[in-house]
């Protein structure tokens, strides 16, 4: 029995799920993933985590600072009474509440379809031979890295006794987010964008696709890697230098 096998045999006696297992063993999680076929699960988990982050936001935010700079910005602070910026303030946290709630409902399932058409996609060009039936479910355990994120996001913004809608990230993602929490400042723009490609939790995804490709898309494993952590770091470029993404 091979090693693999071993892990396999062993995490299913913990009753440990795949779509778990491949986040810390995605070479044996993501094949086993593959097998199961699950989709439903990981998708549940990522929705609820996101649910999770955009309710702590709604609890802890605080427009009040934005909106003044917002109108004073406009030239309208001096003419309006305190009622007209409570109102102001109200209606920037109502949009606040709507983004975030609608953006984690939408985003999960989006970033499913979007990982499969990847999933698909990567195969075809490597050359491999992709299952209809474990594609879903790889790209479906894909989708947990950012649940972490969210979940830590949710914890992280809690710990705030309020926090601003243009306001920094509460939890660090990418090195251009720990910079700004070590030094306090930014660096260059330019320098900012080039550390903002390099994102933890979307990396852990880029691996996790990975080894979903060599499962679900029959592809060997050194191409299988190479080939999407290549196209995982020319999408960060374009969407975070090119583009100017955040």
């Amino acid at each position: 029995m091979s090693e693999a096998q071993m892990a396999d045999v062993q995490t299913q006696r913990l009753f440990l799920p795949a779509a778990a297992l491949a986040l810390v063993a995605p070479d044996v999680g993501m094949e086993r993933v593959a097998r199961t076929g699950r989709v439903r699960g990981p998708l549940l988990a990522a929705l609820t985590c996101a649910l999770l982050s955009a309710g702590a936001g709604v609890l802890r935010i605080d427009a009040k600072d934005a909106t003044l700079r917002k109108m004073d910005k406009a030239g309208e602070l001096q003419t309006s009474s305190d009622r007209q910026v409570e109102d102001n303030t109200k209606s920037a946290e109502r949009v606040y509440l709507i983004g975030r709630v609608a953006g984690a409902l939408v985003q999960p399932p989006l970033q499913l379809g979007l990982l499969c058409v990847a999933i698909f996609g990567l195969s075809w060009f490597l050359r491999g031979r992709s299952e209809g039936r474990a594609v879903p479910a790889v790209a479906a355990a894909a989708l947990l890295p950012g649940a972490v994120a969210d979940l830590l996001e949710a914890g992280a913004t809690l710990q705030h006794a309020a926090i601003a809608p243009d306001g920094p990230p509460s939890l660090p993602r990418n090195l251009a987010d720990f910079w700004m929490l070590f030094t306090g400042h930014p660096a260059a723009a330019p320098a900012m964008k080039l550390l903002s490609v390099f994102d933890i939790f979307s990396f852990w995804t880029a691996l996790l696709v990975g080894f979903g490709l060599i499962a679900a898309g029959h592809v060997p494993q050194r191409r299988a890697l190479a080939g999407t952590l290549i196209a995982w770091l020319c999408l960060r470029l374009i969407t975070q230098v090119a583009a100017g993404g955040h």
